[in-house]
């Protein structure tokens, strides 16, 4: 008889809490002291800001990833220049043959 892995409870933890963080959120919702009115104004200004935050967490990002990748290009670069032979032209001497291709 095969014993069936156990699978990761994680993705059913996040869920969990998800679930359970809209839930509490609309239910702070419902009971809050304030106005709707001012209730969905106050939710828009923070999801403005929420969303000013992730755009400048996402540039800086983007930003970081594209100097590391520049950074493993010029590295690869490198390490490939010293290690290929040359033949004196500046280009790279092939070490293996073409495989020539017949048709049937």
């Amino acid at each position: 008889m095969k014993e069936q892995p156990r699978r990761n409870g994680r993705g059913r933890t996040v869920l969990a809490f998800a679930l359970g963080a809209t839930a509490g959120s609309l239910i702070a919702l419902l009971y809050a002291p304030v106005s709707g009115k001012v209730t969905r104004r106050r939710l828009l200004m923070r999801a403005r800001g929420a969303q000013k935050v992730v755009a400048r967490k996402f540039g800086e990002a983007k930003k970081a990833i594209t100097c590391k990748a520049e950074e493993v290009r010029d590295n690869a670069t490198e390490w490939i220049a010293e290690r290929m032979p040359h033949n004196g032209n500046g280009h790279a001497r092939r070490t293996t043959r073409r495989r020539v291709l017949r048709h049937a």
